[in-house]
């Protein structure tokens, strides 16, 4: 059975979707009941083997249909949101960000079977339960889609600032992939060729390059300094002039996104942009682009952090396996 039929529903009028926000160091999971998520739980990823990273996600598996089972429910749906490339053609990870041991594999299709071999299945015919995979930075847009600052809109990009510039085009009403999988990669653009060549941009906005800057001025280990740290020392000049800097080129990021596609928001997201001050530093940014009173666009943060991915991965889920 392949791993993109619709769901057809347990045996119980509710629908239980559970999804995983797959990470490098820890991996997220939550039972979605109609729509609903409940309360989160997380595993350490193993990284040693595949064997070891399907055993982990068998017995988160394996619990959540034993609950359901008490009350004549089933798994309907496991979902999930990862980094990297995702073939969603193929339902397959080109790449997963540093899980390389997941490369090429049909993560979510081959849960499923390692589940069905063991008894856990879904539906009212004990089939093999439908799933599905989707990048994680795609998943935080359908987030915001879902239940977040962008429900009422049908164009809009999200910037993930971070240890780079990652993120995603919801344009026209769906996400925007790209023909091999990589549409929204922002921060491979090249901005600053005249002084530092084909760099690109992540060299510049990653919140690795905000601690580099502070500690080379201050003369300490970069691995001491915490990036959000800056923000509650704005007060001093030498402190502010580094942020600012690194908030000209996430300026110029959005810039050129915003003349590219034309969106009607940008969201920002990363654990960075729960900062008050980084909004407004980064529309003071933009102001000083002449040409930016053209093509002026809202930008505000993602309402969406901690779960995201989770809510994001339920939504591809039901948009494109429930076909909700």
């Amino acid at each position: 059975m392949a791993a993109v039929r619709k769901a057809t529903g347990g045996s119980t009028a509710s629908e239980h979707v559970l999804a995983f926000e797959v990470g490098m160091n820890f991996t997220r999971y939550a039972l979605f009941t109609n729509g609903r998520i409940g309360i989160p739980g997380t595993i350490a990823t193993p990284t040693d083997s595949v064997d070891s990273f399907y055993d982990a996600l068998v017995d988160v598996a394996k619990k959540q249909a034993a609950t359901l089972a008490r009350t004549g429910g089933k798994i309907d749906g496991i979902t999930f949101s990862m980094p990297g490339f995702i073939d969603t053609k193929k339902q397959e990870a080109v790449t997963a960000g540093a899980l390389a041991m997941l490369y090429r594999h049909r993560i979510g299709e081959e849960l499923a079977e390692r589940l069905e071999a063991i008894g856990v299945t879904g539906g009212p015919d004990d089939e093999q339960i439908p799933s599905w995979i989707e990048n994680d930075a795609n998943c935080a847009a359908m987030a915001e889609k879902m239940s977040g600052n962008a429900q009422k809109l049908d164009d809009f990009v999200l910037l993930t600032v971070d240890t780079g510039l990652g993120g995603a085009l919801f344009l026209d009403g769906k996400i925007r992939r790209g023909k091999d999988w990589r549409a929204g990669e922002f921060g491979m653009m090249v901005t600053n060729y005249g002084v530092a060549g084909m760099l690109p941009l992540h060299d510049f906005v990653s919140t690795l390059r905000l601690s580099e800057d502070y500690a080379e001025a201050f003369d300490e280990p970069s691995g001491n300094v915490l990036p959000s740290t800056l923000f509650k020392h704005l007060d001093d000049p030498v402190v502010k002039g580094i942020v600012e800097r690194w908030v000209d080129y996430i300026a110029v990021g959005i810039f050129n996104v915003v003349v590219t596609v034309d969106p009607e928001v940008v969201l920002i997201g990363g654990s960075i942009a729960r900062e008050p001050a980084l909004i407004p530093m980064i529309e003071t940014a933009l102001a000083k682009n002449k040409d930016w009173k053209d093509f002026r666009t809202s930008v505000k943060r993602c309402r969406h952090s901690g779960n995201a991915g989770l809510i994001g991965a339920y939504y591809a889920f039901a948009t494109e396996v429930l076909g909700k």
